[in-house]
């Protein structure tokens, strides 16, 4: 089991977890073209695919993605957006709720952004359990037995401040971003407080270009949790079949 990065900024988010058989679309936030290309054009394979809320940067494809047969599952909030009715294969998920797809096993859980927002649970017996959680600026929960960790690491406020004193970045942004995406110090809470004993990645997600130090992120998330970390970014393929 590999996991794609197609694309994980504010331009669009999508990753693609797959094993050759089967696969799973999260986010699709980026051209339907570039997701047929990662799968080999072979979307018979695809389980699902699952989005976190409404914003187009995570929903750009969804009515392509819908429109060839795939289930496709999201927040009602995210239905009602595109004028598309629950069926087949929409699924109006329920944050607490399990679903399965092929070998695929997920729970949405309730995330805190701006507009209504899940992150998810994944498990696969090729790479067991796997948190993903963007565009939330807190987790209110904590999961055991994770092996893998998605987890947005947006900015940090000496680099926001630092962008805003320069003009790269508008005054007003800080009191959006608080509320809306996770900052550096948080990401590092939500870390602390879940067992990271059988973690084998930690990927950070949706960094960003003005308010964030890739770098520094990666070293200070090594620092804290001795793990393997990386910044998703187009390009980027990991190995999820390293479970600790």
């Amino acid at each position: 089991m590999v996991v794609k990065v197609l694309g994980s900024s504010s331009r669009g988010n999508c990753y693609v977890l797959d094993n050759g058989s089967e696969a799973m679309i999260i986010e699709c936030g980026v051209k339907f073209l570039e997701v047929k290309k990662a799968l080999g054009f072979q979307l018979k394979r695809v389980t699902c695919c699952l989005v976190t809320h409404r914003h187009s940067d995570h929903s750009r494809s969804l009515r392509d993605i819908v429109s060839w047969g795939i289930k496709s599952l999201a927040l009602e909030d995210v239905w009602n957006e595109l004028g598309i009715y629950p069926g087949r294969n929409v699924i109006a998920i329920k944050p607490g709720q399990g679903y399965k797809f092929g070998n695929f096993k997920v729970l949405p859980f309730q995330a805190l952004h701006d507009v209504p927002c899940v992150g998810y649970l994944i498990e696969h017996p090729e790479m067991g359990r796997m948190m993903f959680l963007t565009d939330s600026y807190t987790c209110e929960y904590t999961f055991p037995g994770l092996n893998h960790v998605f987890i947005e690491c947006n900015y940090s406020d000496p680099d926001l401040l630092r962008a805003i004193n320069e003009g790269r970045t508008m005054a007003a942004q800080r009191a959006r971003l608080m509320t809306s995406h996770m900052e550096l110090g948080t990401c590092k809470e939500v870390l602390r407080k879940n067992d990271l004993s059988k973690v084998s990645n930690i990927v950070l997600l949706h960094l960003s270009n003005e308010n964030s130090d890739a770098q520094r992120f990666v070293a200070e998330i090594q620092g804290l949790t001795g793990k393997c970390v990386y910044v998703a970014r187009p390009g980027l393929t990991i190995d999820m079949t390293n479970i600790c």
